[in-house]
């Protein structure tokens, strides 16, 4: 449907307003982790890290043939089963797991080379799982560099992309005209869907959902969620991921805002005692189409919010 008042006003101001661009408080490891890992000859400094989500399958795929029998899992409990295969390790890790922990895995290669074997720290984290990780041991042809290349500048150009919209949207009024001046409104306008009735969450979720609503604009959508804290310290977004039904991950812009969701009043009405956060992702209609599931994550990613069948209009 196309926006009127007072939503209208309320999703222009959400999608018009300056992004936030400081630093986060922290550094995200599973944000510059490589799904492509090169293995030395001889181990430099730390394991590779491999990121891993809660009932998020995993599949590494090796270049080279594998001791049938070399495998070794520090924490097996976290994982509901795992296969080794000539060339493959799959770990299929529990739903239930607790996220924020750390733990290693170790496998040998069956042709002696260096290295002989390798060890991976994997890291527990609740929305930035990998699906598959590339290890490669051998040397290399020209086409796997030019391919590498090819990756690496079409992450550059798609970064560009962003920190040229960032810009742009710094230098722009407010309200009205500061949604005329980003071009998020046109001949469609800027939709909204109310999902509060529809949306599913996850048992354990850190905070209580009260309202959902999701915005799609020029090149963009967004997710706004109200939100209430149960618990009895503060509650900070840290992190946000929308991953669709196939893994297939949206990452989105900076969060907002940034302020702290305070524990809830007893006292207090449900409704009078949510604070919102806003997710907001630069994604075609086409790029964000089907159901995604929302997970938002505080700095420490142990206290995690997981909504499901987010959808956009």
């Amino acid at each position: 449907m196309l926006l009127a008042s007072p939503s209208g006003l309320l999703a222009l101001a959400l999608l018009s307003a300056p992004a936030e661009v400081s630093a986060a408080p922290f550094t995200d490891e599973c944000e510059a982790a490589s799904s492509r890992i090169e293995l030395p000859a001889t181990p430099e400094g730390k394991p590779p890290v491999v990121c891993l989500s809660p009932g998020l399958s995993i599949n590494l795929r090796f270049d080279s043939m594998l001791q049938r029998e070399s495998l070794k899992i520090q924490e097996r409990d976290w994982f509901e089963d795992w296969a080794l295969g000539q060339q493959t390790l799959t770990l299929v890790p529990r739903d239930n797991l607790v996220a924020g922990k750390r733990s290693e895995v170790e496998v040998c290669f069956a042709d002696g080379a260096a290295p002989a074997c390798t060890t991976f720290d994997l890291v527990l984290h609740p929305g930035l799982g990998m699906q598959e990780v590339k290890v490669l041991r051998q040397s290399r042809p020209v086409a796997y560099y030019q391919q590498v290349a090819k990756e690496a500048q079409d992450e550059a150009q798609r970064l560009r992309v962003e920190v040229q919209q960032l810009r742009a949207e710094r230098g722009v009024p407010d309200g009205l005209r500061g949604a005329i001046a980003s071009g998020l409104v046109g001949y469609g306008g800027i939709l909204f869907k109310d999902l509060s009735r529809d949306v599913t969450v996850k048992e354990g979720n850190a905070l209580v959902k009260d309202t959902v609503l999701s915005y799609r604009a020029k090149e963009r959508v967004a997710v706004e969620v109200y939100l209430t804290n149960p618990g009895m310290t503060p509650w900070t977004a840290a992190g946000a991921v929308l991953r669709g039904p196939k893994g297939e991950v949206l990452k989105p812009l900076p969060l907002w805002p940034l302020a702290s969701i305070l524990p809830a009043d007893p006292q207090a009405e449900r409704g009078r005692q949510a604070d919102r956060v806003v997710v907001e992702v630069l994604a075609t209609e086409k790029e964000a189409r089907g159901t995604y599931t929302l997970i938002l994550w505080d700095a420490e990613r142990t206290r995690t919010v997981t909504l499901g069948n987010i959808t956009f209009p």
